[in-house]
């Protein structure tokens, strides 16, 4: 697979997993450090709008790196999704 391939299945495979547990997904019209945003309508705790923002980062290996340019951007998630040649390794299992 190609970088962008890795990246297309690791971001569809992220947004699958986030709206299977119940959450809307935005995706930034440009890349600036923001990949996705995680959101919910109305939180049912508060009753407002809750929204957060996520940097994917997807490879067919183990890998791991942190940039100091994300610093700011608050509350950001760091999501890593690995393996993505690999469903049986790249999904969560119970």
């Amino acid at each position: 697979m190609d970088a962008q391939t890795v990246e297309i299945v690791g971001r569809n495979l992220l947004v699958s997993l986030l709206a299977r547990d119940g959450l809307e997904v935005a995706r930034p019209e440009r890349d600036r450090g923001v990949d996705l945003i995680a959101y919910l309508d109305l939180d049912e705790e508060s009753g407002r709008f809750a929204a957060c923002p996520i940097q994917m980062k997807a490879a067919t290996s183990r890998s791991f790196s942190l940039m100091r340019k994300y610093e700011k951007f608050p509350q950001l998630l760091l999501a890593y999704i690995w393996h993505v040649d690999d469903p049986a390794r790249s999904v969560p299992t119970p």
